[in-house]
C-alpha cells in the first residue's frame, strides 16, 4: 500500500512539472518571444521527447516567425518548412491523434496558409512546393500526391529535363504486370499524356517507342499511351504548314505498324482537314473569288498530296482526288487530255508558224521559226511542276527541293542515254532547253473543249505578249523541237529542248 501511494505521489508531481513547463513554453509564445519559445521547446523535448505538446507549440512559433520571415533570417532559414515539420514528427508520434485533434482549428490555419503558398510557388520554386505539399500529406494523413504531380510542377515551370526525366523513371521502375490498384497506376495511364500536353513530343515518342512493348498487355496504359499520340497529332494539325503534322502521321504509323485503329485516326483526321479546305472553298462560290479564296482550293490539294504520301495507295484518298479534280477541273480530265495536248501544241506551233514581236524591254520581230513536237518527258515534267507549284503557291523555275529545270531534265534519259531499238543503239541528250511559268488562269467553270482551247489559247497568248519578259523569247526559240505544256490549277509551265536523237551503230542483218 506504501508502494502505491509513493507512485500516485510521482505520477502527481510528474503532470504538475509538466504542467508547468507547457505553461512556460505558452507564456513565452503568447508574449511573441518565438526564438525563446523554440529554443526552450528543443531544450525540453531533449529532456523529454514524450512531450507531444512541445511539438505543437514549436510549430505555432515557427508558424508565426513565417509570417514576418525577414525578421528571423538570422535564426531560421525557412520557418514554414520548420513549422510542418514539427507537426509532421507531432503526427507521427501522436498516435491517438489527440494533441492534433485538440488543436484542429489552428492546424487548419496552418493548412491553408501552406497550400496557398505551395500554389503559389509551384513553378518558382518547386523543391520548396514539393517538401510543403509532403509535409502537409504526413500530418494530416491526406492522400499522397500522384507520382505525376512533380512532373507537372517542371513542365509549368519549363524544366522539361527534368520532367520527362520523372516521367520515364516511372515507366521504366514500374512493374509491368501492375494492376489498377497500384499507387503508380494512374499516373502510369497519364504520364504519355502529361508530356504531350506539354508540346514535349520527342519526349513522348521515345517513351512510346521504349515502353509500349513492356505494358502491351495493359489496356489502361497501352490507351493512354495512344491517346498522348493522338494528342500529339491534333496538336501539329494545327501547324500553319502542316508539316509537324505530316511528320507525326508518320511517326504514329512507325511505332504502331501493325495497329488499324491508329491508322484509321490519323487517315480520318486528314481526310477531316481536306475537306474542311475544300467545303470552304465552295463556300466562296457566292462571291467573285479572289487569290485568298483560291488559297483554300490550293491547301486542299496539298494536304492531300501530303496525305497520298503518308497513305500510299490509299483508295480513299485517290477517290477524293478524283471528285475535286472533277468538281474543281484542277486539270484536263481524262477524257480531255488528248484535246488538251493537241490545243496547247497547235497555240504554240500557230505562233512560231507566223512570227511575232517580243518584248523583252525593247520590242523584237522574231520571225518565223519551225514547228516542234510534243514530248511526253517533258509532259510529266512539266505537269509535275505546275502541280508543286500549285500546292507550294509559288511561280519559280526551281523546285522546293533547289533543283534547276536542267537538273530535272538531266534525271531523265534526255541527260544523255544509249538506247536500242529496231534499227540498232541510238544516243539521245538534250541539247537545249527553253522555259516558262505562267499562273493565274484556270480550268474552273469551263464545260467545253472550245472553252478549253481558249483557255490554253489565253496562257500562250498571254506568255508571247508579255511586256518586259523573255517567256516570248523563250517560247519562239528557234532551234527547239520537242515541247509540252502542264498544268494544275491556275498555274501553268511550258517546257521545250532541243533533242539530239542519232543512230550511232546499225543493226546487223
Amino acid at each position: 500500500m506504501k508502494k502505491v501511494s509513493v507512485l500516485l505521489l510521482l505520477c502527481f508531481l510528474c503532470g504538475i512539472s509538466y504542467s508547468q513547463k507547457m505553461s512556460k513554453l505558452y507564456k513565452l509564445y503568447n508574449s511573441q518571444e518565438y526564438v525563446k519559445c523554440v529554443e526552450q521547446c528543443n531544450a525540453a523535448l531533449q529532456k523529454k521527447p514524450e512531450m507531444l505538446e512541445a511539438y505543437y507549440v514549436k510549430a505555432i512559433a515557427y508558424f508565426e516567425m513565417a509570417h514576418s520571415s525577414s525578421t528571423y533570417k538570422d535564426f531560421v532559414k525557412n520557418p514554414l518548412l520548420e513549422c510542418l515539420t514539427s507537426l509532421s514528427i507531432l503526427s507521427s508520434k501522436d498516435e491517438d491523434r489527440e494533441v492534433l485533434e485538440e488543436h484542429g482549428d489552428t492546424l487548419q490555419l496552418i493548412k491553408e496558409y501552406a497550400e496557398a503558398r505551395a500554389k503559389k510557388i509551384k513553378t518558382s520554386n518547386t523543391s520548396e512546393a514539393q517538401a510543403i505539399n509532403q509535409r502537409l500529406a504526413s500530418i494530416f494523413h491526406t492522400q499522397k500526391a500522384d507520382g505525376l504531380e512533380y512532373a507537372r510542377l517542371d513542365a509549368e515551370a519549363g524544366r522539361y529535363d527534368k520532367c520527362y526525366s520523372k516521367v520515364d523513371r516511372l515507366y521504366a521502375k514500374s512493374p509491368a504486370e501492375i494492376s489498377s490498384s497500384n499507387e503508380n497506376y494512374t499516373a502510369l495511364t497519364q504520364g504519355a499524356i502529361l508530356l504531350a500536353e506539354n508540346w514535349m513530343f520527342s519526349d513522348l515518342f521515345s517513351v512510346i517507342k521504349n515502353y509500349k512493348q513492356k505494358y502491351s498487355g495493359n489496356y489502361g496504359i497501352s490507351e493512354g499511351f495512344k491517346k498522348a499520340l493522338f494528342i500529339s497529332i491534333d496538336t501539329a494539325r494545327t501547324d500553319d504548314n502542316k508539316s509537324l503534322f505530316y511528320d507525326f502521321s508518320l511517326k504514329g504509323l512507325e511505332l504502331y505498324p501493325e495497329d488499324k485503329g491508329v491508322a484509321s485516326y490519323i487517315e480520318n483526321r486528314w481526310i477531316e482537314l481536306i475537306n474542311s479546305q475544300a467545303v470552304a472553298y465552295r463556300g466562296t462560290a457566292s462571291h467573285e473569288r479572289t487569290w485568298k479564296d483560291s488559297v483554300l482550293l490550293r491547301n486542299a490539294y496539298r494536304y492531300l498530296s501530303m496525305a497520298k504520301e503518308v497513305f500510299p495507295g490509299n483508295r480513299k484518298l485517290e477517290d477524293i482526288e478524283t471528285r475535286l479534280n472533277s468538281e474543281f477541273h484542277t486539270i484536263p480530265l481524262s477524257f480531255e487530255k488528248e484535246n488538251f495536248k493537241r490545243y496547247a501544241l497547235e497555240a504554240v506551233n500557230a505562233w512560231r508558224t507566223k512570227g511575232c514581236d517580243c518584248d523583252t524591254s525593247q520590242v523584237v520581230y522574231v520571225a518565223p521559226v519551225p514547228t516542234i513536237e510534243w514530248d511526253t518527258t517533258l509532259e510529266r515534267l512539266a505537269n509535275e511542276h505546275a502541280r508543286e507549284m500549285f500546292f507550294e503557291n509559288h511561280s519559280e523555275d526551281v523546285n522546293i527541293h533547289g533543283e534547276t529545270p536542267w537538273d530535272r531534265i538531266n534525271k531523265t534519259r534526255y541527260k544523255g542515254t544509249t538506247y536500242e531499238n529496231e534499227n540498232g543503239s541510238n544516243f539521245v541528250q538534250a541539247m537545249k532547253m527553253a522555259f516558262c511559268v505562267g499562273y493565274g488562269i484556270s480550268f474552273n467553270g469551263i464545260s467545253s473543249d472550245e472553252e478549253m482551247k481558249h483557255v490554253v489559247d489565253s496562257m500562250v497568248t498571254h506568255w508571247i505578249m508579255e511586256k518586259n519578259s523573255q517567256n516570248c523569247m523563250k517560247v519562239m526559240t528557234p532551234d527547239v523541237t520537242h515541247m509540252a505544256i502542264g498544268m494544275y490549277g491556275d498555274r501553268w509551265v511550258f517546257w521545250a529542248i532541243t533533242k539530239y536523237d542519232i543512230l550511232i551503230q546499225k543493226k546487223k542483218k
